[in-house]
């Protein structure tokens, strides 16, 4: 009798824990204060959604009747029950800032494309605006249709529409985000004209900008990028292509059905133009280039950084005309944030005419241009450091077009090299100088580090002195296509492919220089060149000390060449260059070439006065035709100490006195 009690008044507590709990949810079930019809009333009524309210939910549809008025603060953050749209007939102001805008997402706790229906915009009072605003998870596909009868039958089709859908409302839309949208990014319906400026619409699930055929919108600064449909879809009347709508300066981009459809303007993306980057363009300026955002890989969407990259295309690609700029009065950036320089900071066309001291060390953090006409000229002792991005398409390198002056002095040289705290082969691309007329090179006492080419020379002449260029993953010096420079007293050293590279009828002075190590040739000429190699110490590269192929006639006189992989000299398909006055010492092994100098197919060189030492095979290997007499000598040329890298001569050597006295009465490029 005494337990039937007991039990009743157990189960009553239970139940009363059980519905303490269910009437206090907790903070991971919260999805905002909930905006009540009355609630609604009275922020209409005050013509101001705050912030200190935030964040919202609205379970239901939220209306702006038209004459009403409503501001919605910095830092607000609406969120939208599933299905639920946001309908304006008369004014919506939303503007937040960069450190709080205004957030228009999903309610759910799983947020997905697509969960609530968009603003919707419908024949507003003049003066809408949306700045600094985030649009999240709008616009379900396939939610609305438009139902008309066709005889008896119902016909049905999907009404287009975004994430912000405007029809006869033309609001200001100015840095704000279209993100994960179930449809498109905004669509403009009928005799819309909105201005949408620096602005971002990325993974929509339809097209990112819809514009139909009574539709005028104004479009600049804006990244279209990675949506699942096209970036801009236009509808013009009878299939037509429209003739022109207002579309300047975007970045199109990486959409799944391509940057724009066929009814667009014939000549938006066809390149047609460059920018004020140099960047191809079509004659809008709109580019089709990654626009290289700083990082979109947090779950939460909100913390996504889209920030620009350094080497970013979309960075000063607005207007040259500086009336349109940003705060540092370089032209604006594409899409929402501004690029900020950094201190000594140089990228994409470089427009200053000199590097200091008090400015070093400069940071090179994209492909950077020197443009024909410009010079520019390097204060001994500044040091440049290229950066490397893994996200970066390409490493960067230093394009030259116009004039380069770097005058280092010995005791205060001028660097290029890596940024890395611990550099490798090939973190930039290197000088490049392209074609160009009557511009002048001239690097002296200038180290070049860890670059692809150390310095690549096209069409040009250049005086190349006592610079160091070493840890290229290619060449040091690449001369190409005519290019006839002077290089001299330089230490060339640990490079891959060549310590340096003549290409293409190229013929420079090679003279007085230390060419040593690396995994490839010393020097390597091929396709018609003529190099003048002239007292240079070539030393332990991995293959030949010289290599000449395909019509190069080299004159090659006074150098050292010196326990090289292979080959000392190789000549081969019809090079045969003039050989005097050189020593040809332990180059090769048993299994790797082994011989001082080798003429094969057609090469006939001239070889006179020189002194062969130490080869495992033969000194010389040629034809019988080739000029060889008895001015060689086959003996020790008596280094001081050729393991510790001493070429220099002994004082009883017969290579002091046995050269062509035409040229030298030396053999080989040291004395004493």
């Amino acid at each position: 009798m005494q337990k039937f009690p007991l039990l009743i008044l157990f189960c009553a507590f239970f139940i009363l824990i059980s519905c303490s709990d269910d009437s206090s949810p907790t903070a991971d079930d919260f999805r905002g204060n909930i905006i009540t019809a009355e609630a609604w009333d009275e922020i209409l009524q005050s013509g101001v959604l705050r912030a200190d309210g935030s964040p919202y939910l609205a379970t239901d549809t939220l209306r702006i009747p038209a004459g009403a008025d409503l501001m919605i603060q910095p830092g607000v953050e609406l969120r939208f029950d599933i299905g639920v749209p946001f309908e304006v007939f008369g004014k919506i102001r939303a503007v937040g800032t960069e450190y709080a805008p205004i957030t228009f997402t999903s309610g759910s706790l799983n947020p997905d494309r697509g969960d609530w229906d968009g603003i919707w915009l419908e024949n507003t009072d003049n003066g809408c605006e949306f700045e600094y605003c985030y649009f999240l998870f709008g616009a379900k596909y396939g939610r609305r249709f438009n139902y008309k009868m066709n005889g008896s039958q119902i016909d049905s089709s999907l009404w287009e529409y975004g994430s912000l859908t405007l029809t006869g409302s033309s609001p200001r839309i100015s840095h704000c985000w279209f993100l994960a949208g179930g449809f498109h990014g905004i669509h403009c319906e009928k005799n819309a004209d909105p201005k949408i400026e620096n602005s971002i619409f990325y993974e929509n699930a339809g097209h990112g900008i819809f514009i139909s055929e009574n539709a005028n919108p104004e479009i600049k600064y804006n990244i279209i990028v990675e949506n699942d449909d096209y970036g801009l879809f236009c509808l013009e009347k009878s299939n037509q292509p429209r003739a022109d709508i207002q579309a300047w300066y975007n970045i199109v981009w990486s959409n799944f059905s391509g940057e724009y459809n066929q009814l667009s303007p014939s000549s938006l993306g066809r390149i047609a133009s460059v920018n004020g980057n140099l960047d191809s363009c079509d004659y809008h300026f709109n580019l089709r280039l990654n626009p290289a955002f700083k990082d979109l890989t947090s779950d939460d969407i909100k913390d996504w950084d889209f920030h620009l990259e350094a080497w970013s295309a979309a960075i000063d690609a607005g207007p040259e005309d500086l009336t349109i700029k940003d705060n540092d009065d370089t032209r604006i950036e594409l899409g929402i944030f501004p690029y900020e320089y950094r201190r000594g900071e140089i990228r994409r066309i470089l427009r200053i005419d000199e590097f200091t001291t008090a400015n070093s060390p400069y940071i090179i953090s994209s492909d950077v241009m020197l443009p024909s006409g410009a010079s520019l000229t390097i204060e001994p002792g500044v040091e440049i450091q290229v950066e490397y991005s893994i996200k970066a398409d390409s490493r960067f390198k230093f394009r030259i077009k116009g004039s380069l002056f770097s005058e280092g002095t010995e005791e205060n040289p001028i660097t290029f090299k890596s940024a890395l705290e611990s550099p490798k082969k090939g973190d930039w691309l290197g000088l490049i100088f392209e074609t160009a007329d009557d511009e002048n090179v001239v690097l002296k006492h200038t180290n070049i580090a860890h670059a692809h080419f150390g310095v690549m020379l096209t069409r040009r002449n250049a005086i190349i002195d006592n610079c160091i260029i070493e840890y290229c993953d290619s060449v040091g010096i690449f001369c190409d296509d005519y290019s006839e420079p002077d290089i001299t007293n330089c230490t060339i050293r640990e490079n891959s492919i060549a310590g340096i590279l003549c290409r293409y009828n190229s013929s420079p002075l090679i003279d007085h220089n230390s060419i040593i190590r690396g995994r490839g040739y010393g020097i390597y000429a091929v396709e018609h060149s003529m190099p003048v190699i002239t007292y240079n110490v070539i030393t332990d590269v991995a293959t030949d000390g010289i290599r000449l192929e395909n019509l190069s006639n080299a004159i090659v006189i006074n150098n050292t060449i010196v326990m090289n992989g292979y080959y000392g000299m190789f000549c081969d398909n019809n090079s045969s260059p003039e050989v005097r006055n050189n020593i040809f010492y332990n180059n090769g092994n048993e299994r790797l070439g082994g011989t001082g100098l080798t003429a094969k197919r057609t090469s006939n060189p001239v070889i006179e006065y020189n002194c062969f030492w130490a080869h495992v095979k033969s000194s010389v290997d040629v034809s019988s035709d080739t000029t060889m007499n008895s001015t060689n000598l086959i003996e020790d040329p008596l280094f001081v100490n050729a393991d510790e890298g001493n070429f220099h001569l002994q004082a009883n050597s017969q290579c002091l006195i046995s050269g062509d006295v035409n040229y030298d009465s030396q053999i080989g490029a040291l004395g004493q």
